[in-house]
């Protein structure tokens, strides 16, 4: 099938998975997850939407999606944050503001519900335009995170130049937690970071106890994974 197809047929849909307050075991939000039946994994879905030069097109599709379902979740739960993830060549794009300012609105959901994931598997060449923009998006009230630090490109880079609300450590640090000192001084040292610049720090990819206890016990106060909650569709977390 053509991605052209996929993007405006709307052939996708979106799971949730909660984001966790590890003290109070209280979610603080939901990552929103784009799925389908037509590709094997989102990967290959943002591969062949990169191939045709659509990458930017799937995640104005996406983002409306989950805006629209966003309404199930504020009339059971008012505190709370909705991830959303996006490319940088999609944020960089002059009409992207507009574009989210105007969906925002339709719906009635003020920036500061709204917690950009920007995406660390596609490689920034010119960071200029990505921390103007992102810049800008702070000032109107969005929450701005580095997404699967320590996977993709360039995450020194891109921690020290944007001003970050949170980041997101992938799931590489979290697998076999408990077994490894090394991954546990890793994060010890992004928890120190974090503390110096005022942000907030979330470790994805935790699936056992024992994972999740050892980060606790390290200081994680924001965690997400399968041990928390498999991502689910809407009805499954709101009725």
């Amino acid at each position: 099938m053509l991605i052209d197809t996929f993007i405006e047929d709307s052939l996708s849909h979106h799971h949730f998975q909660p984001i966790i307050a590890v003290e109070h075991n209280k979610k603080i939000g939901y990552e929103v997850l784009l799925r389908s039946s037509v590709f094997p994994n989102p990967e290959c879905t943002f591969i062949e939407a990169k191939k045709a030069n659509k990458l930017h097109e799937l995640d104005r599709k996406s983002i409306t999606k989950a805006l629209d379902t966003y309404r199930h979740l504020s009339a059971s739960e008012e505190n709370f944050n909705l991830f959303l993830n996006v490319f940088p060549s999609t944020i960089v794009r002059p009409d992207f503001q507009d574009f989210l300012q105007q969906r925002l609105e339709e719906h009635q959901i003020h920036p500061e519900q709204i917690v950009l994931e920007i995406s660390e598997s596609e490689l920034v060449e010119d960071t200029d335009d990505l921390i103007d923009v992102s810049n800008q998006l702070k000032q109107k009230g969005f929450s701005i995170a580095l997404d699967d630090v320590g996977k993709g490109y360039a995450n020194f880079d891109m921690m020290i130049k944007l001003d970050l609300d949170y980041i997101k450590l992938d799931r590489l640090f979290s697998t076999k937690l408990d077994q490894s000192t090394k991954k546990q001084q890793l994060i010890q040292f992004f928890l120190q970071y974090c503390k110096t610049n005022n942000v907030q720090l979330i470790l994805e990819g935790l699936e056992t106890e024992a994972e999740f206890e050892t980060a606790r016990a390290l200081g994680i106060s924001y965690a997400q994974g399968f041990f928390l909650g498999r991502p689910k569709p809407v009805t499954h977390w709101f009725v």
